[in-house]
C-alpha cells in the first residue's frame, strides 16, 4: 500500500517537474548573448506545435535573432517605445502537423539577444505551449522565493554582472585585461621603431661618409700619378 501511494505520489509529480526552462547558460548584464530554452511534450494526445515567449517590459532587447529549427517558422515582433523599439515577443511555429513532437520529446529553442538589462540577476521569460489540438499550456509563474515551485513556472534567464562592472566586457570578445594589454603594445611600438629608423639613418650615413672619402682618394691617387707621369 506504501508503495502504491508512493508511486501515486511520483505520477502526479512527474509532469510538474517537465516544464519550459533556461538551460541555465548566463548572459551578461548590459551585453548580448543565446538564451537555450528547453520545451518537452507533456500531452499525452496532442504534439507541441508552436512556443510564443514574450519579453518583459523593461527588458528593451534592440535585437533578437532564432537559430533555425528543422520543420518550424520563427518571428521576431517589435514593438515601438518611444522613439526606438524593442523586441515584445518571439514566435516559433511549426510548419506542418509532422513537425510537432510528443511528450517522449523534446525541442531547443534558441535565440541570440541583447542588451539585456543591468542591476538585474535575473529575467523571467512567461512562454505559451501551444498543442495540436488547440490547448494552450502557459508558463509564466515566477517563485516568490527559494523554497517555493509554482505549478507553471516561466523559464528564467540568469544575468551576471559585467567584468568590468559597467555593463559591457573589454571589447568585442576581449577582455578589459587583454585590451588594455593591447593598448601598452600599441603604445610601446613607436618607440621601438623609432630607435630601429634611428640606427639605420646612422649607418646610410656612416656608409655615404665613406664612400665619398673612397671616391676623394681614388681622385687624388689618378691625380698625383698623371702629375708624375708627365
Amino acid at each position: 500500500m506504501a508503495l502504491a501511494s508512493a508511486l501515486a505520489v511520483v505520477a502526479l509529480a512527474a509532469p510538474a517537474a517537465a516544464h519550459v526552462r533556461s538551460d541555465g547558460t548566463p548572459v551578461t548584464q548590459g551585453g548580448y548573448g543565446i538564451v537555450r530554452l528547453i520545451v518537452p511534450g507533456e500531452s499525452e494526445r496532442a504534439a507541441t506545435v508552436a512556443l510564443t515567449v514574450t519579453i518583459p517590459e523593461g527588458v528593451d532587447l534592440k535585437s533578437a535573432r532564432t537559430l533555425p529549427i528543422p520543420g518550424w517558422s520563427a518571428t521576431v515582433e517589435r514593438q515601438k517605445v518611444g522613439s526606438a523599439e524593442r523586441v515584445s515577443r518571439i514566435v516559433w511555429t511549426a510548419t506542418d502537423p509532422a513537425s510537432g513532437f510528443g511528450n517522449t520529446e523534446y525541442r531547443e529553442f534558441s535565440f541570440s539577444g541583447g542588451p539585456w538589462p543591468k542591476g538585474k540577476d535575473s529575467v523571467a521569460l512567461p512562454s505559451d505551449q501551444r498543442y495540436s489540438d488547440g490547448v494552450v499550456v502557459s508558463w509564466n509563474e515566477v517563485a516568490v522565493d527559494k523554497a517555493s515551485e509554482p505549478e507553471h513556472p516561466a523559464p528564467i534567464v540568469t544575468l551576471n554582472a559585467a567584468a568590468d562592472g559597467h555593463g559591457h566586457d573589454g571589447g568585442h570578445g576581449e577582455s578589459a585585461t587583454a585590451a588594455g594589454a593591447n593598448h601598452h603594445d600599441d603604445a610601446a611600438a613607436p618607440d621601438a621603431n623609432e630607435s630601429s629608423d634611428g640606427l639605420w639613418h646612422s649607418i646610410s650615413v656612416i656608409g655615404l661618409l665613406l664612400a665619398l672619402a673612397a671616391s676623394v682618394a681614388v681622385a687624388w691617387v689618378l691625380r698625383r700619378d698623371r702629375v708624375t707621369g708627365s
